[in-house]
């Protein structure tokens, strides 16, 4: 059943004003990327097609996807959250920091820290003969704004009022163990909860999402062919809406970096974002996003934080879950050992690096790298070459570190931290495999006796391993479903694309392309040459503007004296 919410009509929890006759309708999903409707309805007496406009709702069929808890099945205890309330990943508060006060008749220096206004600010750039000494942080660009509180334990979830949770014990000092209804267990007070009611083993069966919600974006009649044809975005794509002003995040693993930007920019937003990354052993994100929407933060995939820590984007309507990668075999098989019209099978070393070379700076602004030099990769003897790759990573000996305690990157941390940013290039990014790509048209096979061999295959969902065999070859290699196309008339899988690598960079850009609702301004294409292309200029932009600051005040005087000296009026004789 496909059905549409007016305009307006924010009631999802009974059905729809209108139940639609689609002659087609296709759900496209990349992981970490696109997931998009596009329907063509015909224009007939039922007048349903009318609803069909610009940001109404329609909610269709989707892969049906379970998710079981630790106590499915069990006794448990249900509560609801009273208020917005923090599920944490351990029971220490935040706590407010406090600096000196700022003032004008203060002298500063790069990397001090005031406090103006209850905000904090750190200075960025200082000039004792300048007047913008005399105006405050917010009026004056020398100064950015950073955290106000500690984070205390991290943040899983920023849960709405009414949020059902299951109880799991007390945790004492005013602290539950709570778990949300889709596993994730935490930490919340218990003056942010109420008790609901007991829930018996019948009732407490596993969630099942079998819809999603997509808001129309285009809408397009044409009389003569007697169809209306529209595209929608999922409704998680209202993030795009949210706009990040400046969240520098400095050294935060997933959980604190998410909650960052959902706690400053996205207090408006409908859904809940969730995940499971809390330690820094998942690995820290740096960077800064300025300018750019809430979805940008989530999913580019130079600077996201999905891409960053090669993590899962699962969705439920306006509820996003940032999750960490989880290796579970379900099954299924794909053998290849002939051609099959509609199966494809790419090979390539295109990206392929096996020694990092990281480079930060010291303390004098030069480049800093390891003594090593280098960090190899592990399957670097399976390759007839060396493939080397130049990582830059943020960080200067001396400089502020971006963590709460205010500290220097000293030289033995940074060191550490370079190695630690390498090897992430293998373990993370899988930088170092040959990728693998594994395309399957299901139309384009029929019903045919190849297409009872892959049949299982329509039962997967985003993010499910599949075990390639290349029995031509006696190649084998674990693939990953990183797209997929669901008919959601006949309610079936259509066409797959699976990978060995993550799904985020130069080749897979095309799930960040947004019809209308492009992310980042620009649209991005499949070629992995744009990818070099865009990360290039990027890095060249940031050179060049480091290039500047450092130079502009010499060049300048340079200038001034060489245009006083060539043309300094002469007294007339």
């Amino acid at each position: 059943m496909i059905e549409l919410y007016d305009r307006g009509n924010t009631n999802f929890t009974r059905h729809g004003d209108v139940m639609l006759t689609p002659i087609s309708c296709t759900i496209k999903n990349v992981a970490g990327g696109e997931c998009s409707l596009q329907m063509v309805h015909p224009i007939d007496q039922t007048k349903k097609w009318e609803h069909l406009v610009p940001e109404a709702i329609i909610r269709a069929p989707v892969p049906k996807e379970t998710i079981s808890t630790s106590y499915t099945g069990m006794d448990v205890d249900l509560y609801q959250t009273t208020t917005k309330a923090a599920l944490r990943s351990g029971t220490t508060e935040p706590t407010t920091i406090n600096y000196s006060a700022w003032s004008a008749d203060n002298t500063y220096s790069v990397g001090s820290k005031v406090t103006y206004n209850n905000k904090n600010y750190q200075c960025v750039k200082y000039d004792e003969d300048s007047d913008l000494k005399n105006f405050p942080p917010p009026n004056c660009s020398w100064w950015t704004k950073i955290a106000r509180q500690t984070s205390g334990s991290p943040v899983l979830a920023n849960l709405k009022s009414g949020t059902k949770l299951y109880y799991v014990r007390d945790a004492g000092s005013g602290w539950l163990r709570m778990s949300t209804t889709y596993g994730l267990e935490g930490y919340i007070k218990s003056s942010q909860v109420s008790y609901v009611r007991h829930i018996t083993p019948e009732e407490n069966q596993p969630v099942s999402i079998e819809t999603q919600a997509f808001r129309i974006k285009t809408s397009t009649a044409d009389t003569k062919e007697g169809t209306v044809t529209v595209y929608a975005t999922h409704v998680s794509y209202d993030l795009a809406g949210v706009m990040v002003r400046d969240a520098k995040i400095s050294q935060r693993s997933a959980a604190m970096a998410l909650y960052q930007i959902e706690e400053e920019y996205m207090k408006g937003y409908r859904g809940t974002v969730a995940t499971d990354l809390v330690n820094d052993s998942d690995g820290t994100y740096t960077g800064e996003i300025k300018g750019k929407n809430a979805m940008f933060a989530l999913l580019d995939p130079d600077k996201g934080i999905v891409a960053h820590f090669g993590a899962m984007l699962k969705r439920n309507n306006w509820d996003l879950f940032v999750m960490r990668k989880t290796a579970v075999d379900r099954g299924f098989r794909l053998r290849y050992g002939k051609n099959i019209m509609g199966v494809s099978w790419e090979q390539s070393s295109d990206e392929l690096v096996t020694q990092v070379v990281p480079v930060a700076k010291n303390e004098a602004g030069d480049d800093l790298f390891l003594p090593e030099w280098h960090i190899d990769s592990s399957l670097m003897s399976n390759y007839p070459e060396i493939y080397m790759e130049w990582l830059k990573v943020p960080g200067q000996v001396g400089k502020d570190d971006g963590t709460e305690t205010g500290t220097n990157w000293t030289e033995e941390a940074l060191l550490t931290e370079m190695r630690k940013k390498a090897r992430e290039r293998y373990s993370v990014d899988k930088a170092d495999q040959i990728q693998h790509e594994i395309t399957i048209d299901f139309k384009m096979i029929g019903d045919t006796a190849e297409y009872q061999e892959l049949k299982d295959l329509e039962n997967v969902v985003l993010y499910d391993q599949v075990i390639a065999i290349d029995e031509r070859v006696g190649l084998s290699a674990t693939m990953e479903v990183v797209e997929l196309e669901w008919d959601a008339v006949r309610e079936c899988v259509t066409g797959l694309k699976m990978s060995n690598v993550n799904w985020y960079g130069g080749r897979s850009v095309s799930g960040f392309n947004v019809m209308n609702n492009s992310l980042t301004g620009d649209k991005l294409t499949d070629d992995a040459g744009d990818g070099f292309v865009t990360k290039a200029v990027d890095l060249a932009r940031d050179e060049l503007e480091k290039y500047t600051n450092s130079k502009v005040t010499s060049l300048n005087n340079s200038l001034r004296k060489w245009v006083q000296e060539n043309y300094e009026p002469k007294a007339s004789e």
